[in-house]
């Protein structure tokens, strides 16, 4: 059980205090999201312990080729204690996720960092600051743009009972409106994603589309989306297209995020 613990730990550590979701690369692999509530009396503790460990720990990792990008998403909306999560902790990873490490791999990773704390101190510290509420493994399917600190993620969470269809319909119909919208500057850039691990039908959602807007004011103002529909799908009706989706999938909440903090290999 001790093992086990320590194992969970560095999970968080790796996903949890790293950053639909969405890497600097094309898509490949697997990425995972740990949502995570802070003890309230530890906000201001828990801001200077990410701006100094953990994203030197995370440089570390990117640096070593453990992962190949990392964001820390705070939540914009829904806040407060009924709020699921108050961060996502994100880490892509190059190829299939690499094994759980112990406490002398963890140890490697902070001394790489140059951080003088030993590996158990930083899993003490961890837990001292924060409550892990989930950890869940996805497959990046589709990705478009790019993101960057400071910008928005519109996360949609979908119920898809048969997900192969619906990103072959999400690769046909969304994927070039994407294209045409960050190509405009409307968003910064688009992914889908299915969630791997857990799995089962009894699963509340299936797949994870995420939406990233440039800034505040972006996520409001008109996005012509009817035109670049229009402009990529000159053949396709908007109405019933998305008469289509809705029989697909099934949007089953939207929560909006900020970049926080991220790190990607220096090159």
């Amino acid at each position: 059980m001790k093992r086990f613990l320590l194992l969970l730990s560095f999970l968080v550590f790796t996903c949890v205090v790293s950053g639909p979701l969405l890497a600097q690369q094309a898509p490949s692999g697997y990425h995972r999201v740990a949502c995570f509530k802070v003890k309230p009396e530890k906000a201001g503790e828990f801001h200077k312990w990410v701006a100094e460990d953990v994203h030197k720990s995370q440089q570390a990792l990117a640096e070593s080729g453990l992962i190949s990008t990392w964001y820390l998403l705070r939540v914009v909306i829904p806040q407060g204690t009924s709020a699921t999560c108050d961060y996502l902790s994100i880490s892509f990873y190059p190829g299939a996720p690499p094994p759980p490490m112990g406490l002398s791999e963890i140890g490697a990773v902070l001394k790489k960092a140059g951080l003088t704390m030993s590996a158990q101190e930083f899993v003490d510290r961890r837990a001292s600051l924060t409550e892990l509420v989930s950890n869940n493994l996805f497959r990046n399917e589709i990705f478009v743009g790019t993101a960057k600190k400071g910008d928005y993620f519109m996360v949609n969470y979908m119920k898809a009972p048969d997900t192969g269809e619906w990103l072959a319909y999400e690769k046909k119909v969304w994927q070039p409106l994407a294209e045409s919208m960050a190509k405009d500057g409307v968003i910064t850039g688009w992914s889908a994603n299915v969630q791997v691990l857990p799995n089962g039908s009894d699963l509340k959602f299936q797949g994870v589309t995420v939406d990233i807007y440039p800034s505040w004011d972006a996520i409001f103002k008109d996005s012509g989306m009817a035109e670049h529909f229009k402009k990529v799908h000159p053949d396709m009706e908007l109405g019933t297209t998305f008469e289509r989706f809705d029989k697909l999938r099934t949007i089953l909440s939207l929560e909006l995020y900020t970049v926080e903090d991220m790190v990607t290999p220096a090159k």
